[in-house]
């Protein structure tokens, strides 16, 4: 990244500008050009401690606190500006410095510059006039002078310790370690911009840097970024390192030096895009001990002014080889090529891949034939591992650049003369293996071999063989191996490319199996033949015209497809075939059959989809006419499964359809396949169909085969054999059948019976409105209409709404047509739903009396709902115990009295638990409705639900969850001007005390229901209490504006004394519960054992009023 070297002897103070180089050192000061010939020299009689250069003008800053301005041709003083007096700043008549270091100078223009001192001190000064010996204006832009010592009582002026100054025309910025400060020169100078340091600390340290508009500092780890344009802006950045220092290489790079490093960074992310390691520890950590020019970067080690040159690719390759570290160079001339080596800022590549490696190719060529002289001096003294290291990267340069000329010639020579082929050869086997190095010499295919046994390693024994050429190899040794070890995508691949033999492999692959029944044997073989069938060589897919680039017949694709067919198609067994026991004829069709004649079927349509068969010349041994009847024959003449012969009638039938000009079949032959696919093949116990095809394979291969008959002829077949298809459950072919026949209620008795058909309700009202709303057919529905319910009762409803002429009637007869009770009420319901209650009314009578059967919970919900025969709905709901509905339904009948007392009775007598939870739940709306409607019977009504629930809790053993539900609905929707919460808890007290005796008294219900009551008074306390801290606020101006409205002869507010009513009715409740807990006790029970009144004290009462 950077080249560092010594620049000079040299340990002073030094200034870089231009084209010029400022050293002081032991009070002389010399100018030097980047040559280093010294152009000027000048003895000071004071120490200077900065420098700042503008074209010919020299600017010195020395310790006193002086001020020099020299002209450079020729070297001479200009101006001097002495310190100031103090006692002129204490009169305001003077600025500047005082006799403190100058530790920054900077011209702006000519005739402006910028310099600060030790003490924090930053000013501008301009000077006036026609020359430079005129006037001089001071404007102090930081700091503060010492407070005078003759006013001791005075707190010290608070001094920040300046860090770093930088000035960018018109800007000036200002560091220190809490603040950073921009400052705007013109027209006069104004702070424009701040950025406040959030963390700082004593060892807080920091630099600056300009580049146009932008500035780039540092507060120890953090880095920052200030963007001066239209809008100012700022972004940051955290390191996981101390940062020493931040400067702009160019536009686009930013060095951050660190105590171990130089990191260039990117200013849009700030993200570091290279590091260099080098220790800056020991130079010193002052802004002007490391300057940066041009891309150079200027530092002092020990005794010497050192530069580090900022490298590009070319550079960086030229440094390496230069210093003889070719691997190095080499290494990183493959990573720029690849272009994983830098960033295009840093190494200045470009991005695109078709510009970058064109420019890298040169150097990457002669660092690898650098390489190579390198290896043939030291191969002998390197280690094996060192030996591996060379011939990877040397392998990956030489591949990359596409020179294998030079990596097998050359490379590999120097390898095999010193006997050292193995660490080579080891690098080379993966490019081998992934098929990247498709061409390798002969000899070295042979060693790359030997480098893995197939009985350890397998696996890459094959994939090795796979990319080397076969016909380089060991042809006996390789088949030998691969046959032993069943590498069979090795052995099919040898002998297919080397010797171009189809038979072997395949012979085999079917003694494998018939020896050892592996899957995976089973697998290979048919794909193999499906690849061969197919023009491809297997396992490559690569087309076999591809290989030999003959497309003749005596081309490979040729002949492999010629050589297969007449080996599976054979009548006999091949001479080269070891198994000599089969003696049937066509042994292999018989056995691919028997080993899986769905694969078998896949691979020979591929080979029927291939061109071989269309021009059927007298070179092809067959042809698909051929084969077809071929296997015909064996369905007629060998005992074949049925599975087996089913799958031959579907691969003919549907064959028969795709490829008409080549294969012809007379009719009965066709009508016998029809009636083979027909027959449902059932096995011995007449469960499980056997037939080897599915229903829709079947069906749609007989489609195939009545596709070629003419219409005329269909028809006629069509009529023969509807019963044979009825069987079959061929729905398709018969659904085509009856809508071109027209036959309405075949068509929908079929649609039916396809029953899980996802259009089916889509189909029914297709065939609706063909048939122009025949109402006779909704009686096919009779057999059906427990399934279409249970598969969509709201679609069953729209369809008998939207056909039928009186769909009341067909609506009553699908209810009479349910087998399952339950599907009347989902039927009825979704009627109900969908014509919005509008129904008839016999058949409302049988929905709610079969919801009276079967879901007396939903009784309540439909009556709710829906207006029902009311004689009816009460008989059902007395005779079926249905508390919560008659409930209702008396209630709503205006028998509100009766209702309660039905809820009453009903508690005391047996009942259904959750009928009766239903029911409070319902009383408690009813009751809610009456509180709402301001109505006084609402009070008897909350106390018969709470004593009801009261004994059902007692009575059931529940939880108390169905009392705390209807305690809450009592305190949210009572009205205490109608009711109040005392009254209510006594008659409940009264209510429980007369039982007999022997009877458990509920204490703990009434505890409960007391308790409530009393969180209830306590809570709307709390919201008085709350009113009344509100109120205090402002007492007197209320109590003033009551008394003038009371003067002026008003009365009081009324919303006012409304208040104060309602505070004393919460009063007056919590006394009367208090006096009902004393009677209680002096009737012999200890209520205080089961719950504690509250005191409801009169101070707010006394307060508010």
């Amino acid at each position: 990244m950077f080249k560092i070297q010594s620049v000079v002897d040299f340990d002073g103070l030094f200034k870089i500008h231009n084209n010029l180089i400022i050293l002081y050192a032991n009070n002389q000061l010399t100018l030097r050009d980047f040559n280093l010939k010294v152009l000027h020299e000048l003895t000071l009689q004071n120490t200077p401690s900065s420098f700042g250069v503008h074209n010919e003008k020299l600017l010195i800053g020395y310790s006193n606190g002086l001020i020099e301005i020299y002209s450079i041709k020729p070297l001479h003083l200009v101006k001097k500006i002495s310190p100031v007096d103090y006692k002129n700043i204490l009169r305001g008549t003077d600025e500047g410095h005082l006799g403190n270091a100058v530790t920054f100078t900077h011209f702006v223009s000519n005739s402006t510059f910028i310099s600060a001192d030790e003490s924090s001190r930053v000013f501008c000064m301009s000077l006036k006039g026609l020359g430079w010996l005129e006037g001089l204006d001071k404007q102090r832009l930081f700091g503060r002078y010492p407070l005078p010592p003759s006013n001791p009582l005075q707190l010290p002026a608070f001094h920040s310790k300046l860090l770093d100054v930088a000035v960018c025309q018109p800007y000036t910025a200002i560091l220190t370690p809490t603040k950073l400060i921009v400052v705007s020169l013109k027209p006069s100078p104004t702070t424009i911009y701040r950025v406040i340091n959030e963390k700082p600390s004593d060892h807080t340290t920091g630099t600056l840097a300009w580049n146009n508009n932008t500035l780039v500092f540092n507060w120890s780890n953090t880095v920052y970024k200030v963007n001066l344009d239209d809008q100012i802006t700022h972004s940051s950045r955290v390191y996981d390192r101390k940062i020493m220092s931040s400067h702009w290489i160019d536009s686009n790079l930013i060095l951050l030096r660190s105590p171990t490093t130089f990191d260039l960074v990117e200013p849009a992310s700030l993200e570091i895009l290279e590091s260099q390691p080098y220790d800056t520890s020991h130079l010193p950590n002052t802004p002007s001990s490391f300057q940066v020019l041009r891309k150079k970067c200027f530092f002092l080690t020990e005794n010497h002014l050192s530069v580090a040159f900022l490298l590009n690719y070319k550079d960086r390759l030229g440094s390496l080889a230069k210093d003889g570290k070719y691997i190095e160079a080499l290494q990183l001339a493959v990573a720029y090529f690849k272009g994983e080596g830098g960033h295009r800022l840093t190494t200045h590549l470009p991005d695109s891949t078709m510009e970058r490696q064109p420019l890298v190719q040169p150097f990457l060529s002669s660092l690898l034939k650098s390489s190579t002289t390198y290896l043939e001096k030291t191969i002998t003294a390197q280690s094996k591992e060192a030996l591996r290291y060379l011939a990877k990267h040397m392998i990956e340069a030489a591949y990359l650049i596409d020179n294998l000329d030079w990596l097998f010639n050359e490379i590999f020579d120097i390898y095999q003369n010193n006997k050292l082929e193995y660490p080579f050869l080891v690098e080379l086997e993966p490019l081998v293996r992934y098929g990247k190095l498709p061409v390798i010499p002969p000899n070295m295919s042979q060693l790359l071999l030997r480098l893995y046994d197939p009985k350890d390693h397998p696996g890459r024994y094959e994939e090795l063989v796979l990319n080397l050429d076969a016909t380089q190899l060991d042809l006996n040794g390789v088949i030998k191996s691969t046959k032993i070890h069943k590498l069979w995508k090795a052995f099919i691949y040898v002998h297919l490319t080397a010797l171009g033999d189809f038979l072997t492999p395949t012979l085999e692959l079917i003694n494998s199996i018939r020896n050892d029944q592996q899957e995976g044997d089973k697998v290979t073989l048919f794909d193999y033949l499906g690849y061969t069938l197919s023009g491809l060589l297997y396992p490559s897919q690569k087309t076999l015209e591809s290989i030999d680039e003959d497309y003749s017949e005596e081309g490979l694709s040729f002949r492999s497809k010629t050589s297969i067919y007449q080996l599976l198609f054979n009548g006999k067994l091949h001479s080269d075939d070891i198994n000599t026991s089969d003696n049937y004829s066509y042994p292999y069709v018989r056995f691919l059959l028997a080993l899986d004649s769905r694969l078998f079927f896949a691979v020979l349509n591929r080979g029927f989809e291939e061109g071989y068969f269309n021009d059927e010349g007298t070179s092809r041994p067959l042809s698909r006419q051929t084969i077809v009847n071929l296997l015909l024959e064996m369905i007629y003449t060998q005992d074949l499964p049925i599975g087996t012969i089913t799958q031959i009638e579907v691969f003919v039938s549907t064959n028969l359809s795709k490829y008409p000009q080549f294969l012809m079949l007379p009719s009965s032959t066709i009508l016998q396949l029809i009636m083979g696919l027909s027959e449902m093949q059932d096995d011995s116990e007449g469960n499980q169909d056997i037939s080897g095809a599915s229903q829709n394979e079947r069906e749609l291969a007989v489609e195939s085969l009545l596709s070629t008959f003419t219409p005329n002829s269909l028809n006629k077949i069509l009529d023969q054999l509807i019963e044979v298809f009825e069987r079959a459950k061929f729905y398709k072919i018969l659904k085509s059948s009856y809508r071109t026949k027209k036959e309405w209620r075949n068509l929908i008795r079929i649609t039916l019976e396809d029953i899980y058909d996802e259009g089916l309700f889509e189909n029914l009202n297709q065939t609706f409105k063909w048939s122009r709303d025949d109402v006779e057919l909704f009686d096919v529905f009779e057999t059906f209409v427990d399934t279409l319910i249970r598969l969509d009762a709201d679609e069953l409803v729209m369809l008998v709404d939207k056909h039928s002429n009186d769909s009341d009637e067909v609506h009553t007869n699908i209810v009479q047509w349910c087998q399952e009770k339950r599907h009347i009420v989902e039927y009825l319901a979704a009627a109900l739903r969908i014509r919005n209650g509008e129904l008839s009314d016999p058949l409302k009578d049988i929905y709610i009396t079969a919801l009276a059967t079967y879901k007396k919970e939903e009784v309540y919900g439909a009556i709710k709902a829906y207006d029902f025969n009311h004689e009816l709905v009460d008989r059902l709901c007395v005779e079926g115990n249905i508390i919560d509905a008659r409930l209702y339904h008396l209630n709503a009948e205006g028998l509100h009295k009766e209702a309660f007392d039905y809820l009453r009775h009903s508690t005391s007598e047996s009942a259904d638990e959750d009928t009766l939870k239903r029911a409070f739940k319902v009383g408690m709306k009813i009751a809610i409705d009456y509180a709402h409607n301001g109505s006084e019977e609402a009070n008897n009504m909350w106390f018969i639900v709470l004593s009801s629930s009261m004994t059902a809790v007692r009575k059931y053993n529940w939880s108390n969850d169905i009392l705390d539900e209807i305690l809450n609905a009592v305190v949210l929707h009572t009205d205490l001007n109608k009711m109040t919460f005392s009254t209510l808890f006594r008659k409940l007290v009264d209510h429980f005390m007369i039982e007999p005796k022997g009877e458990d008294k509920p204490y703990d219900q009434l505890r409960s229901v007391l308790m409530c009551f009393m969180d209830s008074i306590r809570s709307r306390q709390e919201i008085f209490s709350v009113a009344r801290r509100i109120m205090d606020r402002d007492a007197a101006s209320i109590i003033n504006e009551y008394s003038e409205k009371r003067r002026s002869g008003w009365s009081a507010s009324e919303k006012y004394r409304n208040e104060l009513d309602e505070l004393r009715k919460y009063n007056e409740e919590s006394r009367k519960l208090s006096e009902i807990a004393e009677e209680l006790e002096q009737q012999g029970v200890d209520y205080r054992e089961i719950f504690e009144i509250p005191l409801v004290k009169q101070r707010v009462v006394k307060v508010y009023q």
